[in-house]
């Protein structure tokens, strides 16, 4: 299955996943690394939504800080 996420194409197999970039740059990903991948989206998720809504808010604001 093709999906479109903003600018990358992402389709899922059965030895993982692989987003790829319209100038045709790939990362393919193994499932241990789409899970970890997960993981590190769920610890992060708070925020990942709080810098959005910061960037729409203030859309000259560049980049995400999380800390450190």
């Amino acid at each position: 299955m093709d999906a479109i996420i903003g600018k990358y194409r992402v389709r899922m197999e059965e030895t993982g996943l692989i987003l790829t970039h319209p100038t045709r740059f790939s990362f393919d990903l193994t499932l241990d690394e789409v899970v970890r991948l997960m993981e590190f989206i769920k610890v992060y998720q708070a925020a990942i939504v709080a810098a959005q809504r910061d960037i729409e808010a203030h859309p000259q604001s560049q980049g995400i800080h999380l800390g450190q």
